[in-house]
C-alpha cells in the first residue's frame, strides 16, 4: 500500500486548524511534537525490549514509530522541507561515503 504522506500531512494540518490550533507557531509545535513522539517511541521500545519497569507490546512500539514518521512529515511541511527530496539526498550521501571508516591497525 502506498501512502501520499504529503497529502496526509496537509489533511492533518487542516484538521489542526479546524480544531483551533493557530497557524502561527505551527512549525515550533511540530518540531516539539516530533521530539516528544521520538521519546515516546524510545519508551515503547524500552518496554517491549524488557529494559523498563513495565512491559510493552510490539504493537505499541510499532504505533509509536508510526507517530514519529507522521509528525516528521508534519514538521517538514511546516518548515517548507521537501522530505522526499531530503531523504533522497541523504541516501545518496550515505551510499557515497560508505558505512564505516577503515579500522586502524
Amino acid at each position: 500500500m502506498s501512502i501520499d504522506m504529503r497529502k496526509v500531512a496537509a489533511e492533518i494540518r487542516e484538521r489542526l486548524g479546524d480544531a483551533g490550533f493557530p497557524e502561527e507557531g505551527a512549525a515550533n509545535r511540530s518540531v516539539l511534537a516530533l521530539a516528544e513522539e521520538a521519546g515516546e517511541f524510545v519508551g515503547a521500545y524500552r518496554r517491549w525490549s524488557g529494559q523498563a519497569r513495565r512491559t510493552g507490546t510490539f504493537e505499541e512500539m510499532r504505533a509509536e514509530l508510526a507517530d514519529v514518521v507522521i509528525v516528521a512529515w508534519l514538521a517538514a511541511g511546516e518548515l517548507g522541507i521537501d522530505l522526499d527530496a531530503a531523504v533522497a539526498d541523504k541516501l545518496a550521501v550515505m551510499s557515497e561515503r560508505g558505512w564505516r571508516d577503515p579500522v586502524a591497525e
